[in-house]
């Protein structure tokens, strides 16, 4: 199951998984336990996992929470063919079966969530994650696109190392949602549940653009979730650079009500001229830095302007521009003959 930095309505599906088995007489308490695939996040509380796993009457006790620091608790299945060791949490070991449950939607740099991502990263250890998020550098890394693009590869390859050599079935339901909207739903196998919602996500989360020359400025605001911190407003940033026009500039509006995010991210801000981070970053990439890399590569051609509650001397030290509004951003522009604004931009794509 995912966290709630996931908008998957995981409560909903198994609330329909315990009434479907309630009508063959099982009971979900005898046959079901939970893990939460966190990935490289931080562990949710007893009231967030009581949350998720609400749909299921006592899930929320017998539910374990995946942690990819834990040395002791990883199986190691080898290295996929980019050299990324495949260490997956030892747990899903000890079931028959595993269901994965999981919400298909763009992703900057994975192409898009869901399906694969539950095994890799969501239960997969610290060094597998940073491996496979070392690839977010390559062009071919980038949101909608499957196509060659080495993360995703990576991430499938390793999935299937894990399906090919554990004595574990695994099932994936995928769906395309809005909160508690869901637009499409398909079960079956970890791959082709994914690669089913793949069309409805993108009618879902995304729009042709006709404006191939792009806008002298794009407004990019984030909605909630994505707006708690700038490291995950970031995801706004991403869909919205590609409408920006070579020398342009973008207003980021969040209100990073807790903060930068990891000190990691910030740490690396302040270590050197974006041109000293940006190689640094190439020579010895950590997890993460691929946010402090595109946002700095961006920032050769481009401005970005930051509309939120953060000091202005940390905006600043992000090497972009405070702003206290939207209004007060564009006072600051000089050109800006095409203006364009993506409402939840952390979330919906434009495509050419």
């Amino acid at each position: 199951m995912n966290d709630l930095k996931r908008d998957t309505p995981t409560k909903k599906i198994l609330s329909l998984i315990d009434r479907y088995l309630a009508g063959w007489g099982l009971d979900s308490e005898v046959v079901f336990e939970g893990v939460i695939a966190t990935g490289s996040h931080s562990p949710p509380t007893h009231e967030e996992i009581a949350v998720i796993a609400g749909g299921m009457q006592g899930l929320a006790e017998r539910t374990e929470v995946h942690r990819a620091d834990d040395n002791d608790g990883h199986i190691d299945l080898g290295s996929t063919e980019r050299d990324t060791p495949v260490l997956i949490d030892s747990i899903v070991c000890d079931y028959d079966g595993v269901i994965c449950i999981n919400s298909v939607e763009p992703h900057y740099f994975a192409g898009y969530t869901g399906g694969r991502k539950s095994l890799v990263p969501g239960i997969s250890h610290w060094k597998t994650i940073e491996e496979n998020h070392s690839h977010a550098l390559s062009e071919y890394s980038k949101v909608l696109s499957l196509k060659n693009n080495p993360v995703h590869l990576d991430m499938v390859e390793a999935c299937d190392m894990v399906i090919d050599r554990l004595e574990t079935s695994f099932f994936g339901i995928n769906l395309v949602n809005v909160g508690e909207a869901v637009y499409g739903l398909a079960a079956g196998g970890i791959h082709s549940s994914f690669n089913s919602m793949l069309e409805t996500a993108d009618s879902v989360f995304s729009a042709k653009i006709n404006r191939e020359e792009g806008y002298d400025v794009v407004i990019a605001r984030v909605g909630d979730a994505l707006n708690r911190n700038l490291y995950q407003s970031l995801k706004g940033f991403e869909n919205g650079k590609s409408l920006c026009r070579e020398g342009g500039s973008l207003i980021l509006v969040s209100s990073c009500s807790e903060g930068i995010g990891p000190e990691e991210f910030y740490k690396r801000m302040q270590s050197g001229s974006p041109s000293e981070i940006m190689r640094d970053i190439r020579r010895n990439y950590t997890l993460g830095s691929h946010k402090t890399f595109n946002l700095l590569s961006f920032l050769e051609n481009h401005d970005v302007y930051i509309v939120s509650e953060l000091p202005d001397h940390v905006v600043r030290d992000c090497f972009c521009k405070p702003a206290e509004t939207t209004e007060k951003a564009l006072d600051k522009i000089e050109k800006k003959d095409d203006v364009v604004m993506i409402d939840d931009a952390g979330n919906f794509v434009p495509r050419f």
